[in-house]
């Protein structure tokens, strides 16, 4: 278990609300959420459908505000960060991986990782050196020149945690990494995430609604009508 005494998360929520404005009325999705997430953890949220993962997922990705609460991201706290502000943090500072891989069909594996690279001002040479090392390191560098439509699910969500890798971020969040995936590609994806996080010490976060990958995570927050309903974690 990670000793939490005397360290800065590098997510900490407290007390954090969203409402929806759904015609006349205001509609609470989050209640009240607090958790924090320190760095070298791996940490799973989950939840029954409509309980609240996406929007608290949206909001720890800087993608969507809350209505009230306070959020502090590496001790900086960005509730009232502008937009270009809020970019750069997610741009330099966290890593996506998404159920349906969100891949450009038109371009390679290489292209793909590369891409993000490219829009933060790396050079197309760099980029391109990056990218093929980080499909090395998640165990596809023989398929760098192909197209996702030339990969399997399982290799085409490799290429996606590539991409969120070659950043350098300070943390992946991954949205049902596993979810559009067989059980056994899931669980071998999730054995790459694992290996990430205990080798690499990479902090991660994932919404999961699978009970079997949850459990192999280090905590494991479940929500439950806009609150944190139970925290567990991993017996060291």
């Amino acid at each position: 278990m990670t000793e939490e005494l005397n360290k800065t998360p590098v997510i900490q929520l407290r007390d954090i609300k969203k409402n929806f404005r759904v015609g006349i009325l205001d509609l609470p999705v989050l209640k009240g959420i607090d958790l924090s997430i320190y760095k070298g953890e791996m940490a799973a949220i989950t939840g029954t459908s409509g309980g609240g993962k996406s929007t608290l997922m949206n909001i720890i990705g800087l993608l969507d505000e809350p209505s009230s609460g306070a959020y502090s991201f590496e001790g900086k706290e960005v509730i009232h960060l502008n937009d270009d502000e809020l970019s750069g943090i997610r741009n330099k500072k966290i890593g996506f991986v998404f159920q349906q891989f969100n891949l450009l069909p038109r371009l390679s594996a290489a292209e793909n990782v590369a891409m993000p690279l490219l829009y933060r001002g790396e050079s197309i040479r760099g980029s391109s050196m990056i990218a093929r090392t980080f499909l090395e390191k998640v165990g596809i560098g023989d398929r760098a020149d192909h197209n996702p439509t030339e990969l399997s699910g399982g290799q085409q969500q490799r290429v996606a945690i590539a991409r969120a890798l070659a950043g350098n971020p300070s943390i992946i969040l991954a949205d049902e990494p596993t979810g559009a995936l067989d059980t056994k590609v899931g669980q071998e994806i999730m054995d790459l995430f694992l290996r990430l996080n205990k080798e690499d010490g990479i902090t991660i976060v994932m919404i999961t609604h699978d009970p079997r990958i949850a459990a192999q995570c280090e905590k494991c927050f479940n929500i439950c009508d806009g609150l944190v309903e139970s925290k567990s974690e991993a017996v060291s």
